[in-house]
C-alpha cells in the first residue's frame, strides 16, 4: 500500500523536487543582487565622518553656530553629512530637543540603511532545510524507482540518489555565502551607525556649550 502510494505521488514530488531547486537558484541569485545592492548603498551613505568630526572639533568652545559649516549636495547623499545638515537646520533648539530630534533620524536612517539585509539572513537561516527537504524527497523517488526495478540497483535509481544529495549541497551552498554577506552588511552598517553618533555627539556639544554659556 505504502509502496503504491509513493508511486503514485512520484511524480508530484518530483515536480516539488524540481521546484526547490529553482527556488534555491532563485534566492541565491536574489541574495548577490541584495548585497552588491546594499554593499553599494552603504559605501555611499558611509560618507567622510572623520572630515566632519575635525571640522566640529575646531572652536568647539565658540559654541552651537554650524554657519562656517557647508554641506553639499553630494554629501547630503551621507548619512555623517545629513546629521551634520540636521544640526545646522535646527538651530536654535536646546540640546535636550536636538538630541530627541537625533533619536529620530538615527530611527529611519536605521530602517533605511537595513533595508532588505534581513533577507539575507532568512536565506542563510532556511536554505538548508530547502536542500534538505529537496533531499527527502530526492530519496523517496530513489527508492520507488528501486522497487519498481525489482530490488536491483540500476542507472534510474543511482540518479535519483545523487539528484537528492545535490539539494543538500545547494541549500548548503547558498547558505553560507548568505550568512557571511549578511554579517558583512550589519558590521557595515554598526560602523556608519556608530562614526555618525560620534558626528552627532561634538554638534549636541556644540549646543551644551552654548546653553551653558547663556547661563
Amino acid at each position: 500500500m505504502n509502496a503504491n502510494f509513493i508511486g503514485v505521488i512520484a511524480p508530484v514530488l518530483f515536480t516539488i523536487e524540481i521546484a526547490l531547486y529553482v527556488l534555491l537558484v532563485s534566492l541565491g541569485v536574489t541574495g548577490l543582487v541584495l548585497f552588491i545592492w546594499r554593499w553599494n548603498a552603504l559605501s555611499v551613505a558611509k560618507g567622510d565622518a572623520a572630515k566632519w568630526k575635525k571640522l566640529l572639533s575646531q572652536d568647539l568652545a565658540k559654541g552651537s553656530n554650524l554657519d562656517h559649516i557647508q554641506v553639499t549636495v553630494e554629501e547630503e547623499r551621507t548619512y555623517p553629512g545629513r546629521v551634520v545638515k540636521l544640526g545646522k537646520d535646527s538651530a536654535g533648539l536646546s540640546p535636550e530637543a536636538l538630541d530627541k530630534v537625533y533619536d529620530v533620524q538615527e530611527s529611519a536612517e536605521r530602517r533605511h540603511l537595513e533595508s532588505g539585509v534581513s533577507f539575507l539572513g532568512t536565506v542563510g537561516a532556511n536554505a538548508p532545510f530547502l536542500g534538505l527537504t529537496g533531499t527527502v524527497l530526492g530519496i523517496l523517488i530513489a527508492f520507488n524507482k528501486f522497487a519498481q526495478a525489482g530490488g536491483k540497483g540500476s542507472t534510474d535509481v543511482m540518479v535519483a540518489i545523487a539528484r537528492a544529495l545535490v539539494a543538500t549541497a545547494l541549500g548548503l551552498i547558498i547558505a553560507i555565502p548568505a550568512v557571511v554577506a549578511f554579517n558583512i552588511l550589519k558590521n557595515k552598517i554598526k560602523g556608519i551607525l556608530d562614526s555618525s553618533r560620534e558626528v552627532r555627539g561634538l554638534v549636541v556639544a556644540r549646543s551644551l556649550n552654548a546653553a551653558a554659556k547663556e547661563k
